[in-house]
């Protein structure tokens, strides 16, 4: 009896990228991390990413504060966004101390007393009174950026005919791009991160090599706001505005 003989031949999966990012600026002589923001990974140098990177240049989005100011929220709600960095009011537990006591923002209070009547228990009112808070208050602020990125990303897309790529960086502002096709890439976070006085945007072009996760955290790709001659960058730093009251 003769068995055909059928040989299978394995092909190995193309070489991929890691970035390991790290993103920091400096204030006054103090080196900060930026934690909790989203950067993107567009495929294409500055130069080819030029019409994009102009568009975000010109994008001029109110401050948080300014936002919210505009919105006649208080001072402690403005306060309470500010003391974490939240952008809506989903982005941390709102403790009781925030809904009674000293540190009470009136909008919560406002917002507990409505859902303490519909639904009775204390608790349940405190963990769903972000329902009782205006559309412009729960997240207007969020919602507004989100509208501008998902506009750039449909941009650079279209331009590059590739995917956007998208992370966001830990307490410690590090974070992680993998599984990335070798190539030249434009590192971005779009809309100016705010910090304590400035916000800043970052276009970093990177040649993305395919390497291992181990081998791509010894070399970082580090984000600042102090010019690198290593590192082909355009930084746009502005002094966040005064806001009206």
């Amino acid at each position: 009896m003769c068995l055909p003989f059928v040989a299978h031949t394995q092909t190995s999966p193309a070489p991929r990228g890691v970035i390991r990012l790290k993103a920091r600026y400096k204030t006054g002589d103090v080196p900060r991390d930026l934690p909790r923001k989203r950067f993107f990974l567009i495929k294409g140098s500055l130069e080819e990413n030029k019409d994009v990177i102009e568009k975000m240049k010109q994008t001029d989005l109110l401050s948080r504060e300014c936002y919210y100011r505009s919105k006649g929220a208080s001072e402690t709600l403005i306060k309470w966004l500010k003391d974490n960095d939240c952008e809506s009011v989903y982005c941390r537990e709102i403790e009781e101390r925030y809904v009674t006591g000293s540190e009470a923002v009136p909008e919560f209070q406002t917002a507990y007393s409505q859902g303490l009547r519909d639904l009775k228990t204390p608790e349940l009112a405190r963990r769903w009174l972000t329902t009782n808070l205006s559309p412009e208050m729960r997240a207007g602020f969020y919602s507004r950026k989100q509208e501008v990125i998902s506009a750039l990303v449909a941009q650079a897309e279209s331009a590059s005919r590739t995917k956007v790529m998208s992370v966001m960086t830990d307490r410690k502002g590090t974070a992680y791009l993998t599984d990335i096709d070798p190539g030249t890439y434009t590192i971005s976070n779009l809309i100016a991160s705010e910090t304590e006085k400035t916000s800043i945007l970052w276009a970093c072009e990177k040649e993305v090599k395919a390497v291992d996760l181990a081998t791509a955290m010894k070399r970082p790709v580090t984000l600042s706001n102090e010019k690198d001659p290593k590192v082909k960058c355009e930084i746009v730093e502005r002094p966040l505005p005064v806001c009206n009251r």
